[in-house]
């Protein structure tokens, strides 16, 4: 076993290892072809709605919350209640503990 060796002296071998140089795809003289995207993600009309029932783009509502919450600390006014945040803590954690033994967050 030899000791003497440092992380220096491996680097060049590392970065062989983790750019996959030794193999390259046009090696093997086959063509690759295209693959067709097949995947989609379609909004429910439930989600449309919600987005666009608060009166424009979800993006606007929230603006015009982090303006008011803004508005609310710079004020001195914005108070957080460690109760509720403690609470909602727990119930995600109890969520959570749930869904993993039940095997549904696998």
């Amino acid at each position: 076993m030899k000791i003497g060796n440092n992380i220096e002296s491996l680097q060049p071998e590392l970065v062989n290892r983790a750019t996959n140089a030794s193999r390259s795809p046009a090696a093997s003289g086959k063509e690759v072809a295209a693959v067709e995207a097949t995947d989609r993600v379609e909004l429910s009309g439930t989600s449309r709605s919600l987005a666009t029932s608060a009166g424009g783009s979800p993006d606007a509502v929230r603006a015009e919350k982090v303006a008011e919450v803004r508005e609310a600390i710079q004020q001195g006014k914005f108070h957080v209640s460690a109760q509720a945040v403690a609470d909602k803590m727990i119930n995600e954690a109890a969520e959570l503990i749930e869904a993993i033994t039940s095997g549904r967050g696998r």
